[in-house]
C-alpha cells in the first residue's frame, strides 16, 4: 500500500493553535510548550508544504491566504478526530446489556421497575428482546435470558401442571437462578365470581375457560390437580389468547375465567377489577429463571444486573400475598421461597 503524502502530523496541533490565536506565544501557553517549539513546528510544516503559512511581522503574525485555507482544513480534521474519540469514549463507558425475556413478565414485572437499575447503573444501557423461544446463550444472542420452565435434573411431583417451554437451546455452561415459583391462579370479573366456586371442597367452573396459547395445559392440568371440573360455559365456550396479559384483559372484561401465574396477576395494573373465586396452591412443574452463560458471569454489567434482579425478585415474592390480597377478591397462599 503506497505511503500517504501527509504533512508531519506532529506539527498540526501547534499550527492550529497559532492560527487560532495569531500568536506563537499564546499557542505555546495553550499546549504547554515553548514559543520556540511552536515556531519550529510551523517552520517544519511550511518546509514540508513548500508554502508560507504565516507572515511574520515585528510584533504580530497573520495568516497568508494559503495559511487560512490550510487552517480551516486542519481545524475540521482535528474537530472530527475529537468527536470520534468522544464517541469511542462514550461507547466504552455506556455498554449495552441485552436481555431476552418473556413478553408478559417483561411488560408487567420488569419494565415498571427497570428504571431503578438504570438509575443505579448509569453506565449500562439495557436492550430488551421479547421472546418465548429458547434462548441461544451459547451464541451470545443475549447476555441474559428470563424464561419459565424446568431445569435439567430437577424433579417434580406427578400431577403438577406442565410447562411445555424450552428455556434455552443448550444447557452447556448455563447458570440458572430461580426468580419465582409458578403458581397458577384462576381470575375473573367480580360479577362472575359466583359461577366459579367450591362444591364439596372441589372447584366447579361454569364460565368459559380462557387459555393462553403458550401454556395450553394450564387449565386441564390445574383442574386435574385440584379435582375440579368445568361445566356449562366452561366446557362449551373456551377462548384462547397469545399472551397472559391478553388473557387477563379478557377476564377483566367478563369474557370468562383466566388462569395465570400469581406473580403476573400481582403485577397486573387493573388487578383490582378482578376476583379470585378459587384459591390455588397448585405449583407448576417449573419456575421462572434468570439464565446466564458462564462466559458472561464475570462481566460487570451482568454481575450488576444479576444482583439487582435477584434482590427485586426476593422483594416481589415477599410482597406477593399482600399485593394480591389488597387488590383482588381472594388471595392464594403465599408460596415459600425456593
Amino acid at each position: 500500500m503506497p505511503k500517504r503524502p501527509l504533512p508531519p502530523l506532529n506539527t498540526l496541533r501547534g499550527f492550529d493553535a497559532a492560527a487560532r490565536h495569531l500568536s506563537f506565544t499564546l499557542a505555546a501557553d495553550e499546549l504547554h510548550l515553548t514559543q520556540g517549539a511552536i515556531s519550529r513546528q510551523v517552520r517544519d510544516l511550511e518546509l514540508a508544504l513548500d508554502c508560507q503559512l504565516f507572515r511574520r511581522m515585528t510584533r504580530r503574525i497573520e495568516l497568508t491566504p494559503e495559511g487560512e485555507d490550510f487552517a480551516r482544513t486542519v481545524r475540521d480534521c482535528l474537530g472530527e478526530l475529537e468527536r470520534s474519540a468522544q464517541r469511542i469514549g462514550r461507547s466504552r463507558t455506556t455498554r449495552t446489556l441485552t436481555i431476552s425475556i418473556l413478553p408478559t413478565i417483561a411488560s408487567l414485572w420488569l419494565m415498571p421497575r427497570l428504571h431503578l437499575f438504570t438509575q443505579a447503573n448509569p453506565g449500562v444501557e439495557v436492550r430488551i428482546i421479547s421472546s418465548i423461544e429458547p434462548s441461544n446463550l451459547l451464541a451470545h444472542e443475549a447476555d441474559i435470558a428470563i424464561r419459565v420452565g424446568r431445569i435439567p435434573g430437577r424433579r417434580y411431583e406427578r400431577g403438577q401442571p406442565r410447562i411445555d417451554l424450552d428455556m434455552v437451546m443448550s444447557w452447556d455452561g448455563v447458570q440458572a437462578d430461580e426468580l419465582f415459583p409458578d403458581i397458577l391462579c384462576p381470575a375473573c370479573a367480580p360479577e362472575l365470581a359466583g359461577e366459579a366456586m367450591l362444591e364439596d371442597g372441589r372447584p366447579v367452573v361454569r364460565l368459559p375457560l380462557i387459555h393462553t396459547s403458550s401454556r395450553r395445559h394450564a387449565w386441564p392440568d390445574w383442574l386435574r390437580a385440584t379435582g375440579g371440573r368445568a361445566v356449562g360455559g366452561g366446557a362449551g365456550g373456551e377462548l384462547e389468547f397469545g399472551h397472559f396479559f391478553m388473557s387477563l384483559d379478557a377476564a377483566r372484561q367478563g369474557q370468562g375465567i383466566a388462569i395465570v401465574p400469581d406473580i403476573l396477576l400481582a403485577q397486573y395494573d387493573r388487578r383490582a377489577e378482578l376476583a379470585m373465586p378459587l384459591p390455588s396452591e397448585v405449583r407448576s412443574a417449573g419456575e421462572y429463571y434468570l439464565l446466564i452463560h458462564e462466559s458472561r458471569l464475570d462481566d460487570p454489567r451482568t454481575q450488576a444486573f444479576r444482583g439487582w434482579i435477584l434482590a427485586e425478585a426476593h422483594k416481589a415474592r415477599d410482597g406477593l400475598t399482600s399485593s394480591v390480597d389488597r387488590n383482588v377478591g381472594t388471595s392464594p397462599s403465599r408460596p415459600s421461597d425456593p
